[in-house]
């Protein structure tokens, strides 16, 4: 564990992204500034629920990851612990987070059915404590009764991550009436309270709502039984979000040495080295979307690993499947640019790299540790438009 974790105040394991391999989350640009969100988390008492902490650090990172557009938003925000940590995040990814309460506790108008005999809870808090915890940045603050309120939202809202913490069957129906059609495909709704056993209501609403719907509901291990939807994705719908990665820019270099590029390589190559990536298996292939309707040459900065004598290397090249090129690598002629044209309309674009032999530095060099079956070095590569 690294040294920012020492005083992790919680014995119990969390995820190795944020423990072990902390440093190298944080390298590949992680969100998730661990200690202080936990501390703002907790406020002024003990840190407490440490699985929602780390169940909602991984939510935005995958919102961050698949490029879920859309704001955030929370109803049933009171002393606003979970709505500190989606502001905090709101502003790292630049959204707005919608914080919806009374401020006051439970409305009278949502002591009905199975909720009849609840006591009236959540009075401890108000607008103003809540403003002075969460900040104003990329925050807006909705005071009163929801669904009245909802007309203080954006008519087009649209929302990556929704946080429903109302307790009560009505609330709790009526968020999730209005937010459902507005949460983005592949964007989650959480429910508090849904598998508690305290919270009758919480649990009726949300079966009713969903039993038929897409989408299914799963129970996240937290104190309070929480559950999580993601918004069904409807098939053949425009690209996917692996796809929108594989999309890379044309007439720049993309060096294969950055963790962002591991979208685009797909099968068959190593682990990112800084100066870029080893293919490691009998093929190494990459995807890329290329933009429709132009006519492209992928250029390829690459070379091979080449034992001692004067060996050649052969590696030979398709595209989807056909035959493209065949490289062949020598000590005079090794590393540099070697392009492809990409057929036109294809995408996307699955380029295979097959090397007719490999080599093993160990094989060559005893003292070496190395013994992967070194086939061509890919540093980085570049979509060059016709003219470019």
């Amino acid at each position: 564990m690294n040294s920012e974790l020492k005083q992790w105040p919680y014995d119990g394991a969390i995820p190795q992204r944020f423990s072990t391999n902390y440093r190298r989350y944080k390298e590949r640009g992680g969100l998730v500034e661990l200690a202080e969100d936990a501390e703002a988390y907790a406020g002024a008492r003990p840190i407490e629920d440490v699985p929602r902490l780390m169940f909602l650090n991984l939510i935005f990172d995958q919102i961050r990851k698949e490029g879920i557009c859309g704001d955030f938003a929370e109803l049933g925000v009171y002393q606003g612990q979970t709505a500190v940590l989606l502001a905090r995040n709101a502003r790292r990814l630049d959204r707005t987070v919608w914080l919806l309460d009374t401020y006051e506790g439970f409305d009278d108008k949502d002591f009905t059915g199975i909720d009849v005999a609840t006591d009236k809870l959540f009075r401890d808090t108000s607008l103003e404590a809540v403003r002075r915890r969460v900040g104003e940045g990329h925050a807006r603050f909705i005071q009163g009764y929801f669904p009245e309120t909802a007309v203080q939202l954006p008519g087009d809202g649209q929302y990556a991550l929704v946080h429903i913490d109302t307790d009560l069957y009505a609330p709790i129906m009526s968020g999730l009436e209005y937010f459902y059609p507005r949460v983005i495909p592949g964007g989650y709704i959480v429910v508090h309270d849904y598998g508690s056993l305290a919270w009758a209501g919480a649990e009726k609403a949300v079966d009713e709502f969903f039993a038929d719907k897409a989408e299914c509901v799963i129970h996240i291990p937290d104190s309070a039984g929480s559950a999580v939807i993601r918004k069904a994705r409807a098939p053949g719908q425009g690209p996917t979000w692996l796809a929108a990665r594989q999309a890379l820019a044309p007439n720049e270099w993309h060096l294969t040495g950055q963790a962002d590029l591991g979208t685009v390589l797909t099968r068959g190559w190593s682990s990112p080295e800084g100066w870029g990536v080893w293919g490691v298996d009998a093929e190494h292939a990459l995807t890329i979307a290329p933009p429709p309707g132009e006519a492209l040459t992928l250029e390829c900065d690459v070379g091979a690993f080449l034992p001692p004598g004067g060996t050649s290397r052969i590696i030979e090249v398709s595209i989807n499947g056909d035959p493209a090129a065949i490289w062949r690598f020598t000590p005079e002629q090794n590393n540099g640019i070697r392009e492809l044209q990409l057929p036109p309309g294809a995408n996307p674009c699955s380029i295979a790299f097959r090397p007719r032999e490999a080599g093993r530095v160990r094989d060559f060099y005893p003292e070496s540790k190395d013994d992967r079956p070194l086939g061509m070095a890919l540093r980085r590569l570049r979509l060059r438009a016709a003219g470019a």
